[in-house]
């Protein structure tokens, strides 16, 4: 048993890779987005901070001001920025203040969590074909109908480990003997 990290996870097969590869460049699905009345209700929640006081014409036009400036956001980023102005401002944050914190904001829910448990497993798989076959490379073991299917990028690496050597017709051949 090798003593190699990618030795002790479980390796994929191509159908599982190829799973693996659609889940991990899927779009992510939409979450569900704060509505008008959601965000009004959420800037009330600040109100315990201090700030100057609206009528309630002000009131009114101050919640469409933050309506128009933060836009359509998730119902998750609201709550996160509700949560950090409560949290870090000492004061009623003014608009930009609300975008400065939304914009630390990062999705977090199960669709996130698997995409980059997929995402992952993609990079550990296409790591540990490479690494076998630069092995294979330098034992030598590999034939030439195999190297001639291997891509590029894998092919210039193999060449400056000095695995194969690059023909004059740009072919890449083994400098290992069998």
């Amino acid at each position: 048993m090798s003593n190699s990290p990618s030795a002790l996870v479980a390796r994929l097969t191509n159908s599982q890779l190829a799973t693996a590869q659609a889940v991990a460049f899927a779009p992510l699905p939409a979450i569900a987005q704060a509505d008008a009345q959601f965000l009004a209700q959420s800037l009330l929640m600040l109100d315990v901070l201090p700030r100057r006081r609206d009528d309630e014409l002000g009131g009114k036009l101050r919640v469409r001001a933050y309506q128009i400036a933060i836009g359509v956001r998730p119902k998750d980023a609201i709550e996160f920025m509700v949560a950090e102005a409560l949290r870090t401002c000492r004061f009623y944050p003014s608009t930009a203040e609300c975008i400065a914190i939304l914009s630390r904001w990062e999705r977090s829910d199960e669709a996130v969590r698997v995409r980059r448990e997929a995402s992952a497993a993609v990079r550990h798989e296409r790591q540990a074909r490479f690494d076998e076959m630069m092995a294979r490379l330098a034992a030598g073991e590999v034939e030439q109908a195999e190297i001639d299917t291997l891509p590029v990028s894998w092919l210039k690496i193999a060449e400056t480990r000095s695995h194969l050597r690059r023909e004059e017709d740009g072919r890449y051949t083994s400098r290992v003997r069998a």
